[in-house]
């Protein structure tokens, strides 16, 4: 089949090399000039710093600091270490710098041969099925047989509204646009969000900032935060002072969000898929619209070892357009995704969190893997992942720098 991958980042590289194994015809098509895709920084910020309506906007949401939450041999693709066997070095840092994981995804694209497959610079405007198949448009048209949809979903800020926020006059900004804490120095900062931009960015904010109110709900017990959290804002009142449960009005000089991104499809049809309160739908195994089974969206899931899931998402899709494995009928897919729904809506999970894997994310890469005749993870994998996962919680803020006793197949030295 002649296939058409939109974005060049992780998920479009390893599923271009997925389909070139199936011995599909691939075509990659990147906005950018790069590979890459969210690795690629940019220290220029969007000219509307929450990120709604920018005059261009920026792809990529990497501050200056930014290392990997997880250990590289966790990051690493599972046939690919991410050492100098692979792509990168046994020496860097176990969880290491943004610029590291950039150098590993070039190092994957020139290894498998697939930068000569990438059209740069093709911003995809339009994508739509015919009698002809689907008809791709960017700076020309061009027929496939079937497109894979890998284009990311961390550049368009999620931010929520705060009551009287027409009151406060100080800076406002999403940590899409947050670079380094420099032009924050002595200033009283709010930062809502405890994920893990929220605290490394509240955490690095601390250090130039004369003060930090660090909003992201309760404080686990068992963590170590140097800063105290405090619950969710409010809002505002009307002399532009920051009103949070139990504490006295204060007056901040600034408020960066934290708080996430949304799905965004604007080459797509709603026909096709919706995405409302980022849920994406209807979509089969969090990958294919049951009526449009030549059509895969790679790297949706989100709180989980994306690489990995992504090289078994791609791996499943290609060999299904190769007729290795197949679908249940079409009516049984969507029941699947109705269901799904329902166990959502009924229960303590909300509709926006409806991608969100975290614990369910191996038992879903090893279900895929058995559809489709892969191997399953390996066993080191989960404890690894296990092991990585409690440091993170116990010690949010130094989890980087913890000593971790399991271990993959990548080499890790002393770190540089």
């Amino acid at each position: 089949m002649k296939v058409a991958v939109i974005g060049a980042g992780a998920a479009g590289l390893v599923t271009a090399r997925e389909l070139l194994r199936e011995n599909h015809e691939v075509c990659l098509l990147e906005q950018s000039s790069q590979v890459g895709g969210t690795w690629v920084h940019e220290a220029k910020t969007e000219n509307d710093p929450l990120g709604a309506n920018p005059d261009r906007r920026i792809h990529s949401s990497m501050y200056d600091s930014l290392r990997t939450n997880l250990p590289r041999d966790l990051m690493a693709f599972l046939n690919y270490p991410f050492d100098s066997s692979g792509g990168g070095k046994d020496y860097w840092q176990r969880y290491p710098h943004h610029t590291k994981v950039l150098a590993y995804l070039e190092a994957f694209s020139r290894d498998f041969s697939l930068t000569d497959l990438i059209r740069f610079n093709e911003q995809v405007v339009d994508v739509r099925r015919d009698d002809h198949g689907w008809r791709v448009q960017s700076s020309s048209v061009q027929y496939y047989d079937a497109v894979a949809v890998c284009n990311g979903h961390y550049s368009v800020p999620r931010g929520p509204s705060l009551a009287g926020a027409d009151f406060f006059k100080g800076v406002v900004l999403h940590s899409h646009n947050y670079r380094n804490p420099l032009p924050f120095k002595d200033q009283i900062v709010a930062v809502l969000g405890a994920a893990a931009s929220g605290t490394d960015i509240a955490r690095e904010l601390a250090t130039t900032a004369s003060k930090v109110i660090w909003c992201g709900g309760a404080e686990n017990a068992s963590a170590k935060f140097a800063l105290p959290r405090h619950p969710f804002p409010r809002g505002f009142n009307n002399d532009g002072e920051l009103m949070i449960d139990g504490y006295p009005p204060v007056a901040i000089d600034a408020l960066v969000f934290c708080t996430g991104y949304h799905y965004e499809f604007p080459f797509l049809d709603s026909d096709i898929v919706t995405a409302t309160d980022n849920c994406v739908h209807p979509l089969y195994l969090d990958i294919l619209p049951p009526e449009y089974p030549t059509l895969a969206f790679i790297g949706l899931p989100y709180l989980v070892i994306p690489f990995p899931l992504f090289e078994m998402q791609a791996r499943w899709f290609a060999r299904l357009l190769s007729s290795s494995h197949t679908l249940p009928s079409t009516d049984d897919m969507l029941q699947s995704i109705e269901t799904r729904i329902e166990a959502v809506e009924h229960g303590t999970v909300k509709r926006r969190h409806f991608h969100k894997l975290g614990e369910g994310q191996i038992p879903y890469i090893n279900s895929l893997a058995a559809q489709c005749g892969a191997e399953p993870l390996p066993d080191w994998y989960e404890h690894l992942a296990r092991e990585a996962q409690q440091a993170r919680l116990s010690n949010p803020e130094l989890f980087r720098e913890t000593a971790l006793r399991h271990a993959g197949d990548t080499v890790i030295l002393h770190s540089e």
